[in-house]
This record gives C-alpha cells, sequence and structure tokens, in this order.
C-alpha cells in the first residue's frame, strides 16, 4: 500500500510544478518543486530510496523539457547522495540547513546541468535571470515542501 501512495505522491508533485509553471510563473520564473521534493525525498528517505527518488523526478523534469535527455536525472540522482553523506553530519530537518541547502544545491545542481549541456550537446549557459532567481525561489520552496513530506512520512509511513 506505501508504494501506491508513493507513486501518487511522485505524480502529484511533478503535476503540480506543472501546474504552477504554467498558471502562476511571474516574468518566466517559478520555484523548481520537482527540485524542492528530489531534495525533501533526499533528506527524509534512506540512500536507495532517496536517489530512487531523485532519478525518477529527474526523469519527470527531462521529460518536461527538450534538452539533455538523462541529464535530470543524473543531477538529481548525485544530489540525492551528496546529502545522504551530508546529513550524516549536519542536522538536516532545521529551516535553516534546509534554506541554505536548497540555496547551495540549486546553484550546484544548475551549473552541473549546463556542464551536461555543454560537454554533450554544445548548449548555450542559461540565463542570468534564472540563474540568480531560481535558487532563492527554490530556497522558500524546499521548506514547505518538505513539511508536507514529512508529515505523509510520519501518516502514511512513506518514504
Amino acid at each position: 500500500m506505501t508504494f501506491i501512495f508513493e507513486v501518487l505522491l511522485y505524480l502529484a508533485s511533478g503535476s503540480f510544478y506543472w501546474w504552477w509553471t504554467q498558471n502562476l510563473a511571474f516574468f518566466g520564473l517559478a520555484p523548481n518543486f520537482i527540485f524542492a521534493a528530489a531534495l525533501s525525498a533526499a533528506i527524509l528517505a534512506g540512500p536507495v530510496k532517496a536517489v530512487a527518488w531523485g532519478f525518477f523526478l529527474g526523469l519527470y523534469a527531462d521529460m518536461l523539457g527538450v534538452s539533455v535527455l538523462g541529464g535530470y536525472a543524473l543531477t538529481y540522482s548525485v544530489m540525492a547522495y551528496a546529502v545522504y553523506v551530508v546529513k550524516r553530519h549536519f542536522d538536516m530537518d532545521s529551516f535553516f540547513s534546509q534554506l541554505v541547502a536548497a540555496l547551495s544545491l540549486s546553484w550546484l545542481s544548475m551549473l552541473f546541468y549546463q556542464c551536461l549541456g555543454l560537454v554533450f550537446l554544445g548548449l548555450r549557459p542559461a540565463g542570468i535571470k534564472i540563474f540568480l532567481a531560481e535558487p532563492f525561489l527554490n530556497a522558500l520552496a524546499v521548506p514547505v515542501v518538505f513539511q508536507v513530506f514529512y508529515r505523509l512520512k510520519r501518516r502514511l509511513d512513506i518514504l
């Protein structure tokens, strides 16, 4: 039964991100709720489940985009593993830790993804507006998504 709830949470995360970007984007900017869901799952779940969540959320992000196929899947999988390594040394459940992790990992993930695009497809870098604004939007979204995931974990025993 928990597998069904996890699939529903996965689908809800992706659908909510798509809906938000279609209806509530402000000047073409929106928080990356797929990133927030991958980071929250990485904080809450064990190492295998965290990497799996990162991979499948990354595949969903790859399906929404048109550039490097599998780039987001690799990026979010590496991010989930890095969070697993870091959370053994730091308290990732606190609000401040989540803000710092979201801000720094947003920039690192964007740089990693841009490097993948540059190496494999010769793509030009993302705009400066996205690079400067999206990490702050993600930092605001991660604690909210974390609280939703945390309550679902306690109530339904998922993640």
